[in-house]
């Protein structure tokens, strides 16, 4: 009787703070640990690489997780600075946020920065809302990043990328900057429940 009761009031009291936790749904990337590719492109990621002509995107050997991660790097091209970039595009998305979260490793040259974007869209395909991210510590371990953005009306999918920009102040991308980018995660965050307690 004594061990019930016990139990009885582990339970009360657990209820009201498993109500207030938040959950997250399943990874809504595709590939988002970058262990599958093509080439030089990983499955599921619209890339910035030109066939047979250039590339900036690449399987990595450093990695947080699993055997393979992704790089996008800086890199001159007839005189042009190009980045660069990932972007997966139409991940559907429900609820009222969403977080985006992963690691990376970062070199910077001239101080150009690591970019997450999240681009919210419409049924029809129209932008909604632009939320950006920038990351800048640029050390050889990877660093963690979490980005929570709130879901504006009307949008149903989202486009994800992740690159390189320069800074504001030079304007201009430095050939040798690069970044590497693993288990990268786009969940919906579920909404958090209301205790009955007053």
């Amino acid at each position: 009787m004594k061990r019930c009761g016990i139990h009885f009031v582990m339970v009360v009291f657990a209820f009201p703070f498993t109500l207030f936790a938040q959950g997250e749904s399943q990874n809504l990337l595709k590939n988002g640990d970058f262990e599958k590719f093509t080439g030089d492109n990983p499955v599921g990621w619209e890339t910035t690489n030109v066939p047979g002509l250039l590339t900036v995107v690449s399987a990595s050997k450093v990695f947080k997780g699993g055997a393979r991660a992704v790089r996008c790097e800086v890199k001159d091209c007839f005189g042009s600075r190009i980045a660069g970039m990932v972007c997966q595009k139409n991940v559907e998305i429900t609820g009222e946020e969403v977080k985006l979260s992963g690691h990376y490793v970062l070199h910077s040259e001239g101080n150009d920065k690591a970019l997450l974007l999240i681009c919210f869209v419409s049924s029809e395909g129209s932008t909604l809302e632009t939320v950006e991210e920038y990351l800048t510590l640029n050390k050889p371990e990877f660093s963690s990043f979490s980005k929570v953005a709130k879901i504006p009306n009307g949008a149903e999918r989202a486009h994800i990328r992740l690159t390189l920009v320069a800074d504001k102040q030079s304007g201009k991308l430095h050939e040798g900057s690069y970044v590497i980018f693993d288990d990268v995660k786009l969940v919906a965050l579920l909404p958090r429940g209301k205790s009955f307690i007053p």
